[in-house]
């Protein structure tokens, strides 16, 4: 009997940490675009499921060429790897256009976000500002 509860008790242990979610990660940096701090934009970081990503897309706001995972409700992200979509504008709200115009096409690329806090800049490049496809933001 001892011994089957023992085994039950292992198990169960085993079980509730396999289930544990890991501890958000906090992710922050830089976004530039032509050498200079992208005014307003967001990031969203879709898990790349053909890699083993898990969880729900996150977006994290850009203000002044800078984004922080710790400063969004929920804050940090989960670990693992993503799909990134980065989109800029510049920053003079008016109508239909929440964060202004778009100052770039957005841009895709791939990232894996470590444990633990880490830094990660983004650097727009220059070729993504041709032919910008001017798409409104908001309705107000």
């Amino acid at each position: 009997m001892t011994l089957r509860l023992l085994l039950a008790a292992a198990l169960l242990a085993l079980a509730v940490g396999c289930a544990s979610k890991p501890e958000p990660a906090q992710l922050s940096g830089k976004v530039t675009f032509k050498g200079r701090p992208v005014p307003a934009g967001w990031i969203s970081f879709t898990p790349d499921v053909e890699a083993g990503g898990l969880g729900q897309v996150r977006v994290f706001q850009i203000k002044d060429g800078v984004y922080d995972s710790s400063q969004e409700d929920p804050p940090g992200i989960p670990p693992g790897p993503y799909l990134i979509k980065i989109a800029g504008f510049d920053g003079k709200k008016i109508p239909y256009f929440g964060q202004g115009k778009q100052i770039f096409n957005p841009v895709d690329d791939k990232y894996t976000v470590p444990p633990g806090t880490s830094t990660k800049d983004f650097v727009i490049p220059e070729s993504a500002g041709y032919n910008v496809k001017i798409q409104p933001t908001a309705d107000s």
